[in-house]
This record gives C-alpha cells, structure tokens and sequence, in this order.
C-alpha cells in the first residue's frame, strides 16, 4: 500500500504532466551539480523544468493520465524535462547540451503527443523553431497579395502619371 507522502507525489506529478505536455526523459548518470545546473539554467527561459524523478511513481502518474506506452522508459537514473512551449526548442536545448556532456543520454520524449525516439529528437532538433516556420509561411502567403495589389495599383499609377503630365503640359501652354 502507497504510503501518504508517495500518493502527494503522485497527484503531483499528474498535475505537473498534464500542465507541461512536452517531456524529454534524460539519462544524467556521471554528471556533477554543476553540470545540471547548467541545463537548468538553460531550460529555464524556454519555460522548462528540468528535475529528477522517481521512476515507479512516474509511472505510476504516466498511467493515471493515460500515457502508459511512455511509462517503459522510465528506468535506471532518470530526469525529465518538463515544457508547455515549442518543441523544437526544448529539443535543440537538449541535444545541444548532450553535444557537449558525453555523460548525459537522451533517451525518450513526449512532444506535442507523440513519443520520439533519441534520432526523431535529434532531427526536431535540426528544424526552425515554430516562430520562424510561421513567419516563412507568412511570407509565402503575402507576396501573392502584394502581386496582386501592385498589379491593380499600376493602371491606376499611369493614370496619375498621365495626368500629372497633362497639367503640366497645360501650365506650361498657359504661361
């Protein structure tokens, strides 16, 4: 029977997993204080968490919620990285750091409510950030727009032009 203190931490984690629904599940066995403090640091303006978890009430909590195919990747010395924001950037951050720490292995993530593998995050890692895939599509949507106008606003140029031309012409007969 789950003592008191372990069902807390399971409601906890529920709460904590349904808030934050992307999650990378990191292997950081032979890495000093420092070294995750630094992640931590990192993590932190991307709107994430990064903490150590116990695996059987993880799991526990994964099954609650209905993500039991995750709960398998719980196991050994696990930490998780919690985020409610753009996957791509909790993936490039981790990736990044894992670069750099030999000691530090990413083994699982749950973005956007997919499960992905160490290669899919990698690969995740490589593309823009949301905001940039964004801000390309509406610069693809609005130069048709900006055609379309330029090419309605040229007859209406010429006219112009052509007037303009005409007073000038007149003003200069008149004088």
């Amino acid at each position: 029977m789950p003592s008191k203190e372990n069902i807390e931490a399971i409601k906890k984690l529920e709460e904590k997993l349904k808030e934050h629904p992307n999650l990378v599940v990191t292997i950081y066995q032979g890495l000093k204080t420092p070294e995750l403090n630094d992640l931590r640091s990192k993590l932190r303006p991307l709107g994430c968490e990064y903490s150590v978890v116990k695996n059987s009430l993880t799991q526990i909590a994964l099954k609650n919620i209905g993500l039991e195919s995750f709960a398998k990747y719980f196991s050994g010395p696990t930490a998780v990285a919690f985020q409610k924001g753009d996957p791509a950037t909790i993936s490039k951050t981790m990736v990044e750091f894992a670069k750099s720490n030999e000691k530090f292995k990413i083994v699982a993530a749950y973005l956007s409510g997919e499960i992905l593998d160490e290669k899919q995050i990698k690969v995740l890692a490589t593309l823009p950030s949301k905001q940039v895939l964004l801000t390309k599509i509406a610069i693809v949507l609005n130069q048709p727009i900006q055609q379309i106008a330029t090419v309605l606003n040229a007859p209406i140029q010429k006219l112009a032009i052509v007037l303009k031309a005409l007073e000038q012409k007149n003003a200069a007969l008149a004088s």
